[in-house]
């Protein structure tokens, strides 16, 4: 004669999944309602695209047909790529949807720094080594040489690798927030060499430096300059790679006086 069964489900145990299985329906169902209202009403359809001051060059038929479309259906990542992509320039972009019609477009325009010369072009760079854009006449901006682009897979947006450029950036954008050092007129950059890195200021007047310490040496050369221990129209040069700056005067101009 066969056994019955020792296992014994209690009538608790039926009516806690019947009731967890109601609930899990009943969320379910409110989602479905809830993304279908979303995603089909009027309410959150895009009304205005809307785009930071800094970068208001950004074409703005090319987001035309964001207007009318549902704000959940927009890609917002797509567009972000397809942005970055179009200007190269454009930094710290982002596409931010603010509910409930509105698309936000932020991001800051990148500041041109210096200028390359590369394949009979100006390779314009930014404060962070980023290549901008090409032009086929110099701008008013350092011009560095010793630079060798060749060896790197050059693209507008991409940032340019390499020793001689890292330390470029880190002395022009020392001198750019330095009080008084930012008023002068770096012509050209010699870089070929980080143990004499050469800048060309103003008419005839170079500050050397090298790939050691060079914050405290531009901080030492803003000291000189603002304790007017240096008269700019008489310096040949400056080398600041020493423990004492050497500072050559003019000779020809010392002899007049």
């Amino acid at each position: 004669m066969a056994k019955k069964s020792s296992v014994n489900i209690s009538r608790i145990a039926v009516i806690r999944v019947i009731v967890f299985l109601f609930i899990g329906f009943v969320f379910f169902t409110g989602y479905v309602d809830a993304v279908e209202y979303l995603t089909s009403s009027p309410l959150f359809e895009v009304k205005d695209v809307m785009i930071d001051r800094s970068i208001q060059f950004i074409d703005l038929r090319s987001l035309k047909d964001l207007k009318g479309t549902n704000i959940f259906k927009i890609d917002i990542r797509k567009i972000d790529r397809q942005i970055a992509e179009r200007y190269p320039y454009i930094a710290q972009l982002r596409v931010v949807r603010q509910l409930p019609d509105r698309i936000l477009i932020l991001a800051k325009k990148r500041e041109p720094l210096m200028q390359i010369y590369f394949r009979k072009k100006y390779l314009i760079l930014d404060a962070e080594g980023v290549a901008l854009y090409y032009t086929l006449q110099p701008m008013p901006l350092p011009q560095v040489y010793g630079i060798p682009l060749e060896r790197d897979w050059l693209f507008l947006g991409g940032h340019v690798h390499g020793p001689e450029l890292n330390k470029v950036v880190d002395i022009l954008n020392g001198f750019k927030v330095s009080p008084d050092l930012k008023r002068w007129r770096i012509h050209a950059v010699q870089a070929g060499n980080l143990s004499k890195i050469d800048l060309l200021v103003g008419e005839n007047m170079h500050v050397i430096l090298d790939q050691d310490d060079t914050q405290d040496k531009i901080d030492l050369l803003q000291m000189l300059i603002s304790a007017n221990k240096i008269n700019l129209n008489q310096v040949k040069y400056i080398d600041l790679r020493f423990k004492e700056p050497v500072i050559a005067n003019n000779i020809e101009d010392t002899k007049e006086k």
